[in-house]
């Protein structure tokens, strides 16, 4: 797949940034939004506000973009399914701060570093850390990278490539970037979406946003299968599990697959697809691109034609057993969103989230998640934490 990128040939082209640092924000008006919505689905604007009220005072506590991006707007996209249960992004964090009650467990979770070492030490599969670049940090370890010298250094040398590049702490892929080798000739880094840049930029906007972080790991080559359906990306699995008291359950799964230019496979990114999973076959059994109006189905990949409709996901099962297993390890943190890759050699961890996006799994499965099942592990975890403040006021009285 050939794509026509701007090649950045000089640290001054401040237009075109090596990487992502925030998300783009095209949303419409609230009234530009509903008149689009009122002509799409031949509704009155009162009644797509009225609609609205309901489900923002609702349980799931929407927002306007929330209704607008999960196309809450259109009963048919839910099949029938209760559109109250679906949330919002805020309502969201709540609800995974409530589940995932022990709040001194989470910074383990949003280092990357920090992560992947524990997943690691217990001997479950995860990306390699080639280096890190820490600005003016002392110590003694050959794989930091302790000041600029040193990071230009290393990019300077081709036997480091192929890379994958990333914020030690860091959310949706921002700041990520797939580097494919080093040009000696004219000091040039090539990207796997076709740019290229001098080192010097890139080790610029590295520091300038990343300095306090920034980890090189090992770039992954997918399954056989995978590279078929999109060529040499990841397309990985979010797989949400659930720590209940009869052992940890796998609770809602999706796909994200790169398509178009997308080094990366987050649904935000233009062009990318979403898949819905059917856990108990880990087969698609929808595959979208898009969120609200612009929401649009697929059956083949747009770029290989591959069929997807149906398809078995390749290691999709071995990938569920790793991310039980990892969270019977983790099971201070009950509710747990993994991103898991399927490579040829079996399923690599490439991130645990201890916030989980909703975002992706009520789309794709056109379907909420407050369920009773989910209603019941709240219910328990609620159990728990106020079990956990009594015994640690017990505790505090002994001393």
């Amino acid at each position: 797949m050939s794509t026509t990128v701007p090649r950045i040939a000089s640290p001054d082209q401040g237009m075109v940034p090596a990487f992502d640092v925030t998300r783009p924000n095209a949303e419409l008006s609230v009234g530009d939004a509903v008149k689009r919505i009122a002509s799409a689905i031949k509704i009155s604007p009162i009644k797509i506000a009225r609609d609205y009220v309901t489900l923002a005072i609702g349980p799931g506590r929407v927002s306007f973009s929330d209704y607008t991006k999960l196309r809450l707007f259109d009963e048919q996209f839910y099949a029938g399914n209760d559109r109250r249960e679906v949330v919002g992004r805020r309502r969201n964090c709540n609800l995974v701060l409530t589940a995932n009650y022990r709040h001194d467990c989470l910074g383990l979770f949003a280092n990357k570093v920090a992560a992947c070492g524990y997943l690691d030490a217990h001997g479950f599969p995860t990306v390699p850390v080639t280096a890190i670049y820490v600005n003016n940090l002392s110590s003694n370890s050959d794989r930091v990278l302790h000041n600029a010298r040193e990071l230009r250094a290393f990019l300077e040398n081709e036997d480091n490539y192929p890379l994958f590049c990333k914020p030690v702490e860091g959310l949706q892929s921002l700041g990520t970037i797939s580097l494919k080798n080093y040009s000696a000739r004219d000091g040039m880094l090539e990207t796997f979406d076709g740019r290229w840049m001098t080192v010097d930029r890139f080790a610029a906007e590295i520091t300038a946003h990343y300095g306090h972080g920034y980890l090189f790991q090992r770039h992954l080559t997918p399954h056989p299968e995978v590279q078929k359906i999109c060529g040499a990306r990841l397309a990985t699995l979010r797989i949400v599990t659930m720590a209940t008291e009869s052992g940890p359950k796998i609770f809602r799964a999706c796909w994200k697959i790169p398509a178009g230019p997308n080094a990366a496979d987050n649904y935000w990114r233009s062009q990318n697809l979403l898949a819905s999973i059917d856990p108990a076959t880990w087969c698609v059994r929808q595959v979208m691109a898009g969120t609200g109006l612009s929401l649009r189905f697929h059956e083949h990949h747009p770029d290989t034609r591959e069929v997807l409709l149906g398809l078995s996901v390749p290691g999709g099962k071995e990938a569920a057993n790793t991310a039980l297993e990892a969270a019977r390890l983790m099971r201070d943190m009950p509710l747990i969103g993994w991103d898991i890759a399927v490579l040829e050699s079996g399923p690599v961890i490439i991130e645990m989230n201890e916030k989980p996006d909703f975002f992706l799994n009520q789309l794709a499965d056109g379907r909420g998640i407050l369920d009773e099942e989910f209603s019941q592990f709240l219910r328990v975890q609620k159990r728990k934490a106020a079990e956990r403040v009594v015994a640690i006021k017990r505790e505090a009285r002994q001393l």
